[in-house]
């Protein structure tokens, strides 16, 4: 019988007709035991475009695997003949111990989204399809692994924008309800709703902007020129009467620092700063700017118990856990958005100082044409 024979006849059609389409050839990275059958296997998986596995599913070894796969894990040739399938899905032994019963039972293709773990620890979702095949009378489990990663990320942009449509309508009835509060007889009532309407705007942009970009990168800042005062003002107002009560805050100079910068952007980077400071049980905070080569820099001061050795390294990084983490990630990001920066200056038991630096239009301007070759 010649070696081609070796691999089922069931099996062979069902290959063509699932992967007649694809393209691309990749080399067979196969172990040896397979003994004469090897040349057909090869032969097979030379049309394999997407990630391909055989599985010895007596042993639980892998017997086999094309250079996409190697490629796909991180894993050389070598490495991979030494691994299971359990330690390719750790996190999932009992559906992958499942789904190889069934592929065995049913004896044909069958998918199922098991996430694979990379050489370097990373959990991959995919799609793994298998069916079984008989080679020298042997039974073995093909899988071919199709990467989920881009249509996760698609279904997730998706989401996004549902989620982003809702909160934009949502946003503008609160709207309507704030201009209704403008008419009120009471000064302070009168006031608070000027605040409310400013801040649903605000939210109302970053909400359009999303829709427009399908992310939520922040747009260009729309730079205009405004005293610190002015922002200190709305910073104050926002924080809330029941945070007030118990948190002083003052910024000694606001009246003589202005900015060229965007409003609601500075705005949002101190209020992250300024809401951080409170959840750490600052009991006093204190804002002060200053002019310095063409830029604004803003010291956000508090008196905290300073922040764990363990986090000052990925500060700025959304991976810090919870709300604060968070909230530093996308002060820093505004802030770089200008131009500029944002820092840790200082951090102990006696409290914390953030530095923000803005430059104004002209210096960004400046650099930016310095940059061109």
């Amino acid at each position: 019988m010649p070696e081609a024979a070796c691999v089922g006849f069931e099996t062979a059609i069902g290959l063509m007709l699932c992967y007649q389409a694809l393209l691309g050839r990749f080399a067979m990275i196969l172990i040896d035991s397979l003994g004469p059958a090897r040349e057909s296997i090869v032969k097979l998986f030379e049309e394999l475009y997407d990630p391909a596995l055989l599985i010895d599913p007596e042993k639980g070894v892998f017997v086999g695997a094309n250079s996409a796969a190697c490629e796909f894990l991180g894993y050389s040739p070598e490495e991979l003949a030494a691994l299971s399938p359990t330690e390719i899905h750790p996190h999932e032994i009992p559906r992958l111990d499942a789904f190889l019963v069934a592929v065995r039972e049913q004896g044909r293709w069958k998918a199922d989204d098991l996430s694979c773990r990379t050489k370097l620890g990373d959990l991959v979702p995919a799609q793994v399809r298998a069916t079984l095949v008989h080679i020298s009378d042997r039974e073995y489990v093909l899988s071919v692994v199709h990467d989920r990663r881009e249509a996760e990320l698609a279904e997730l942009g998706r989401s996004i924008r549902k989620l982003t449509h809702d909160l934009r309508n949502t946003m503008v009835s609160s709207r309507l309800m704030s201009d209704r509060l403008r008419r009120h007889e009471d000064p302070l009532v009168r006031q608070s709703a000027d605040l409310i309407a400013r801040s649903v705007d605000r939210a109302v942009r970053m909400c359009q902007q999303t829709l427009e970009v399908g992310s939520a990168k922040e747009g260009r800042p729309r730079r205009e020129r405004f005293l610190l005062s002015d922002l200190m003002d709305e910073l104050n107002a926002a924080i809330g009467p029941g945070e007030v009560a118990r948190v002083e805050m003052e910024s000694p100079n606001a009246e003589e620092i202005e900015l060229d910068a965007d409003f609601d952007q500075v705005f949002r980077i101190l209020m992250n700063l300024i809401r951080n400071a409170i959840t750490a049980d600052s009991r006093h905070i204190r804002v002060v700017g200053f002019r310095e080569d063409g830029q604004t820099v803003i010291d956000c001061e508090d008196d905290g118990p300073g922040l764990p050795e363990s986090v000052q390294g990925c500060l700025f990084a959304e991976k810090g856990a919870g709300s604060s983490g968070l909230g530093l990630a996308i002060a820093w990001e505004l802030a770089r958005n200008h131009g500029g920066d944002l820092t840790l200056r200082e951090t102990g038991p006696t409290g914390t100082v953030f530095r923000v630096v803005l430059p104004d239009r002209a210096v960004v301007q400046e650099a930016a044409g310095n940059l061109e070759p």
